[in-house]
């Protein structure tokens, strides 16, 4: 690999041996380097290989306005993320990450803080993210001498939970929205409260994070066709958490114009069920 551009000491624009353009970064790979240089490859930690020529203006646009300490803190939140998470994160991450990370803490030393509206529902739906967003705010807090609340830890996770899912934030959030509405139906129709460390409890709450996302992301009507025997026999079967899924149908119908098909229903009556019975 041979340098193309530098963008600052931790990353730069290469070229690899096909000469197609990738963007590195790592601690110190361009220090001292021009164009033509060799790459040593052992200080690359980490190679972006998509949208190279979008990204490559976004991380130069970035570094322009905000100091590199804060990139490095991304960074370094992100290395921990993908530690703990064991997933694929998208590499808009680094950039929506270092640019959330500078205004936080720019509106922190100002006394201007943002109240998050959906802490709670991030910390029941989303339990390892937001462990990812505190471990982070301590980080943040240590670097930059601040004092963040657990509210920051909740906006955290919501920009991991969009880079696994490869969506945008505003999708993001309408899903969480979703899964918590669904289950404030579950609750006052069966009046209950959840038994949130109970294996069905978790089983449910994957099942409608799922459902949210599919919902969100394929607006309409879900186009999965059920067992039509199986789907009467749990009717039968489980009557009063099928009676639950049709307000809950109805209600999505009404707010979000979304038609549910049987299958979702059949789903849906199932994991109800089993919190019903517990």
């Amino acid at each position: 690999m041979k340098f193309v551009k530098i963008l600052n000491n931790n990353i730069a624009i290469v070229a690899d041996e096909a000469g197609e353009d990738r963007i590195v970064m790592g601690c110190g790979v361009a220090f001292g380097k021009k164009y033509g240089d060799p790459v040593d490859m052992t200080r690359i930690e980490r190679i972006f290989t998509q949208n190279v020529r979008d990204l490559s203006g976004k991380f130069e646009a970035l570094l322009k306005e905000i100091p590199d300490e804060y990139l490095e803190c991304a960074d370094r939140i992100i290395a921990h993320g993908k530690l703990l998470l064991g997933k694929e994160l998208a590499d808009n991450l680094y950039l929506s990450l270092t640019d959330h990370i500078f205004f936080t803490v720019k509106r922190c030393r100002e006394g201007m803080l943002i109240h998050n509206r959906l802490l709670f529902e991030t910390k029941m739906i989303y339990k390892e993210e937001f462990q990812v967003g505190m471990d982070a705010v301590e980080m943040m807090n240590q670097q930059f001498d601040i004092n963040l609340p657990e509210d920051e830890a909740a906006f955290l996770a919501l920009h991991f939970v969009t880079a696994t899912m490869g969506t945008e934030m505003n999708k993001t959030l309408e899903i969480t929205k979703i899964v918590q509405e669904i289950r404030t139906i579950i609750r006052n129709f069966f009046r209950i409260e959840f038994q949130e460390d109970s294996l069905s409890y978790y089983r449910m709450m994957t099942h409608l994070k799922f459902f949210a996302q599919r919902m969100a992301l394929h607006e309409g009507k879900s186009d999965q066709n059920a067992d039509l025997q199986l789907f009467q026999m749990v009717k039968e079967r489980y009557g009063q958490s099928y009676r639950c899924v049709e307000r809950i149908v109805e209600y999505l119908q009404k707010q979000y114009h979304y038609t549910v098909s049987d299958n979702e229903k059949l789903y849906l009556t199932i994991h109800i069920e089993r919190i019903h019975q517990n």
